[in-house]
């Protein structure tokens, strides 16, 4: 049964400072930026570090989980396994596939055949409407011609009501974590929205921002000494900013999310505290990809806090004003530590603090607080 003595809800606060760096771009190539208290910083979309998240939740070996894939290709997909393992001819197996998604009301593109949106739902998607397809094969046919049509190419193939509910269900969460986590918006299909698990705000330097133009150029390795030997000049944005991050866990909601994966609520517990495992350890360890092969600036966090509680609430006004000088990461944990103190009573719950740069945690007054020594013991230490 579920553990009812759990914390309602999970909120990390996590102080991370990167070196030289573009992290994340606008459409123009430029550093994303937001002006908090009349003070311009660095900021790192919500949207880029959610991918940087799930695509590390990707990789946890969870027992009898699946994972999401968010594609226009399901279509595609689904066509192969027909293929593949029905031995279905391709050339109709894309067209029943095609002809099912469209009846789904996903709009398909005509350049492609696959969904003109992308579609986030499981990985086991394609094999399970495939099977489908296949059982009813024989009764996917065309339909009459009407005289509306010119050919019969043009005419729509009848797909059986038993095909399209098994869609709908494999549309369903079932056992796919990050779906569980992070929900999907899809507007074609009424009713399959799936309200997501976690919230992931928008990181923003706890310090004003600070570029630097970082001139470049690219050199023909094969020009003569007569020639000149740069074929590119071009500058991008550099920052080295410390972000203040926060993400919050429903874990209600992530039970409920999780609920058709099994009849069995010991399952669902599992399946559920596995995923949370798997979202903090990758709250920490990711960092989006922007830049990453001329920046490496793959750090970990300098320190996370973990609160649990009836309600959870972001800090992000601790950094109001901005911090300024030369003590800026061990100035930002002694505020974050602060502000977090004062938000206990309205949280009903307790923090507990993992401090991974041990100069900042050598500075900070960790009295009061749970401890975590590792990032495995943070996540048992929240369960508690």
């Amino acid at each position: 049964m579920p553990d009812t003595t759990i914390a309602p809800f999970l909120a990390l606060h996590i102080l991370h400072a990167v070196p030289a760096s573009l992290l994340n771009r606008d459409d123009a190539g430029a550093i994303k930026k937001i002006t908090v208290d009349g003070v311009t910083r660095v900021r790192v979309s919500s949207q880029s570090w959610k991918r940087a998240i799930r695509t590390g939740v990707r990789t946890a070996a969870i027992e009898g989980g699946a994972f999401g894939l968010r594609t226009t290709r399901f279509p595609q997909l689904t066509a192969d396994v027909l293929a593949t393992h029905h031995g279905i001819d391709p050339h109709r197996a894309s067209a029943v596939s095609a002809a099912l998604f469209t009846r789904l009301g996903l709009k398909a593109n005509e350049k492609t055949g696959n969904t003109a949106a992308a579609v986030f739902a499981s990985e086991n998607l394609p094999s399970r409407v495939a099977a489908v397809l296949a059982e009813h094969d024989g009764s996917i046919v065309y339909a009459a011609d009407t005289g509306t049509t010119k050919k019969k190419s043009d005419a729509a193939l009848s797909i059986p009501d038993e095909v399209i509910a098994a869609a709908h269900a494999a549309l369903d969460v079932d056992a796919t974590v990050d779906l569980a986590l992070f929900g999907r918006m899809l507007a074609e299909i009424p009713g399959r929205n799936i309200d997501g698990a976690v919230s992931v705000a928008h990181a923003f330097s706890v310090d004003p921002m600070a570029l630097e133009a970082d001139f470049f150029t690219a050199v023909d390795d094969a020009a003569r000494d007569d020639e000149a030997v740069s074929m590119m000049l071009d500058t991008a944005d550099l920052a080295a900013p410390t972000l203040y991050r926060y993400i919050e866990l429903d874990r209600r909601q992530l039970r409920t999310n999780l609920a058709t994966a099994s009849t069995d609520p010991t399952v669902i517990e599992r399946l559920a505290l596995a995923a949370e495992a798997a979202l903090i350890e990758w709250s920490v360890r990711s960092l989006p990809t922007g830049k990453k092969r001329s920046s490496a600036a793959h750090t970990l966090p300098i320190v996370v806090l973990a609160d649990t509680g009836t309600a959870v609430y972001s800090l992000a006004d601790a950094f109001s004003p901005a911090i300024r000088g030369t003590q800026v990461t061990i100035d930002a944990a002694t505020r974050l530590l602060r502000h977090s103190a004062t938000m206990r009573p309205y949280t009903g719950g307790s923090t507990a603090v993992l401090a991974i740069n041990p100069t900042v945690a050598d500075e900070l007054d960790l009295d009061g607080l749970g401890i975590a020594s590792s990032l495995d013991d943070l996540i048992a230490t929240v369960r508690r």
